[in-house]
């Protein structure tokens, strides 16, 4: 699934399109941080946060399966445009890789974690279009 087409199963999509852009989101309050692990088979493989104060992520590996950890972000600007990015973490378990950004106060900042696996499909928290977690700059 490609991040844009996250914000709709992330509660990001209800802002209207007009014209081939879509219409800025009603900003939020400020500052609402969020977190999500990665689970297979029953434990935490890797997790990231976003720290709403500062507009922070941070993403860390806490086992050894999988290579690199990584996140995927999305956020409506209030021009409508549709940013998105993605951040790789390192592959030593407990490392955490900070990415410091400038969103717009109060926007809705979708992402979602996964690892990398060089045999199959990368492991992500989105899988089986399950959610995408959100946080407010």
């Amino acid at each position: 699934m490609r991040l844009s087409h996250a914000l709709a199963g992330a509660g990001l999509g209800a802002a209207p399109v007009v014209g081939g852009v879509r219409a800025p989101a009603q900003a939020a309050p400020a500052g609402h941080d969020a977190h999500v692990d990665l689970c297979v088979d029953g434990k935490i493989v890797a997790s990231a946060s976003f720290i709403g104060v500062g507009d922070r992520f941070e993403v860390t590996k806490r086992s050894s399966h999988g290579g690199r950890p990584y996140l995927g972000y999305t956020y409506i600007r209030t021009d409508g445009t549709l940013p998105e990015g993605t951040h790789r973490g390192v592959s030593d378990i407990g490392s955490a890789l900070k990415f410091d950004h400038d969103f717009g106060e109060g926007r809705e900042v979708a992402f979602r974690r996964c690892v990398r696996n060089t045999l199959a499909r990368d492991d992500c928290t989105d899988d089986e279009d399950g959610p995408w977690e959100i946080g407010y700059a």
